[in-house]
């Protein structure tokens, strides 16, 4: 790594903190897809069905339960403003979650009713528990952006997906718990985020140590558009994601599920995992521009450029071999999610485009366009799943209406992530949607 960036020049510092956050997510994605073909084997498309429904319900709680304060730490005036910020997310978050807890344990009959999944009552102690693990990484994560620990932040994304992917094999291995894959998940996040807390205490103890309740609620009002129009576009964006999970469920069987959620594992993730980190290396540049030019259209055009030929390369690497791969690679039994795969392609190719840019509307202060959009989003995904599904009766064409639906959603965020780019340009003839 030291010897690489010797080579990068000093003057290139968006390629080079690019360039290290996606080494650190590389090797991050590296540990999953290689033991993949040994948990595909381990386990069931059933297992993976359920750890996917128990994943839905940990993404809604994860962004209630922050408020999105989060996303406030990166444009903080001072880093003690910061750190007073993330100690409110942990806060507020461990109130939430804690009552959450209690309410699945209390109503864990009804909410397996309701998921159209019995098994899934003696697990529901999961979900809160693996949402504060996540609110703690997401706060890491900005905290590393603001202060462009980038080195650092690869690391952490290294620790969360081996301890993640290692807990799983190992309970599996071993049959300890009656539902290794589940177990497993929980542990590995609850590693990470305790590597989480350690890092910071170990190299910005000095400034958490001046946290008070008094600026805590200060900054809650100070930034309190985020949980008025961040949380609702955030959690739009969950519903929107977990909709195909919930929809499979109830109208399908929970092998469908597996089969969907085992091809978002394998092309999704680390795609969406690149895209978060172009994404952090993107805001932190975009903004710097922005504040001195009132623009960041340069680096955001750029950026474009360089990830749409990325994205259409692995396009056209990938959709003819997809279902001989996942057979080959996972067993016979996902033959099925390789002919899956090829249908979503399109729509994953998109999503990591947009979410690579997705940055813009944040940093430009276009929080009420984001939330209109994510209403575009989840309206498309609903409308889409139900045409497939009631017109059709099959599930290939529920997955290609769906797909449909999806691409329209991320090409109309382009469009406005493009548009607000420019900010306050002058040029008339740029300015132009």
């Amino acid at each position: 790594m030291k010897r690489l960036l010797k080579i990068i020049s000093v003057r290139g510092e968006f390629t080079k903190n690019a360039l290290i956050l996606s080494i650190g997510t590389s090797i991050a994605q590296f540990f999953p897809i290689l033991f993949y073909p040994i948990l595909g084997r381990i386990f069931t498309p059933v297992d993976f069905g359920i750890l996917a429904t128990l994943a839905s319900i940990t993404s809604i709680l994860s962004v209630l339960s922050s408020g999105k304060y989060e996303s406030s730490i990166l444009i903080a005036e001072t880093k003690q403003d910061a750190a007073n910020i993330v100690g409110l997310v942990v806060l507020i978050s461990f109130l939430f979650l804690s009552v959450s807890l209690i309410f699945f344990q209390l109503f864990s009959n009804q909410i397996s009713l309701w998921f159209n999944e019995p098994s899934l009552k003696a697990f529901l102690f999961i979900p809160p528990l693996s949402a504060f693990s996540i609110v703690i990484y997401n706060c890491y994560n900005e905290w590393c952006v603001r202060n462009k620990y980038f080195i650092t932040l690869s690391w952490n994304k290294i620790i969360n997906s081996s301890a993640t992917t290692l807990s799983k094999l190992l309970l599996g291995i071993v049959k300890i718990a009656s539902n290794g894959l589940i177990i497993g998940d929980l542990i590995g996040r609850m590693i990470s985020a305790i590597g989480c807390v350690l890092r910071v205490l170990k190299k910005d103890k000095a400034v958490f140590s001046q946290i008070s309740f008094k600026n805590m609620l200060i900054l809650a009002k100070k930034h309190i558009e985020f949980p008025k129009y961040q949380l609702p576009d955030q959690l739009l964006s969950k519903i929107g994601g977990i909709l195909p999970v919930l929809f499979i469920g109830a109208y399908f069987k929970s092998v469908e599920v597996g089969f969907y959620a085992m091809t978002m594992n394998i092309l999704s993730v680390p795609l969406s995992t690149i895209g978060l980190a172009v994404r952090d290396v993107f805001r932190q540049r975009a903004n710097e521009d922005y504040i001195i030019n009132g623009n960041c259209f340069k680096v955001y055009i750029r950026l474009l450029k360089v990830i749409s030929l990325s994205g259409l390369i692995g396009f056209l690497c990938l959709i003819f071999i997809l279902p001989n791969l996942f057979s080959f690679v996972l067993g016979e039994q996902w033959l099925i999610a390789g002919q899956y795969s090829q249908i979503l392609l399109p729509m994953i190719t998109l999503s990591f485009i947009s979410m690579s840019l997705s940055g813009v509307l944040i940093i430009t202060n276009k929080m009420k366009i984001s939330m209109y959009w994510q209403i575009y989003y989840v309206l498309s995904t609903v409308i889409s799943l139900f045409i497939g599904f009631f017109f059709f009766r099959s599930i290939k064409m529920v997955l290609i209406c769906f797909v449909i639906g999806r691409c329209s959603a991320y090409i109309l965020y382009i469009l406005l992530s493009y548009r607000f780019s420019k900010g306050n340009m002058v040029d008339s003839n740029m300015v132009k949607f």
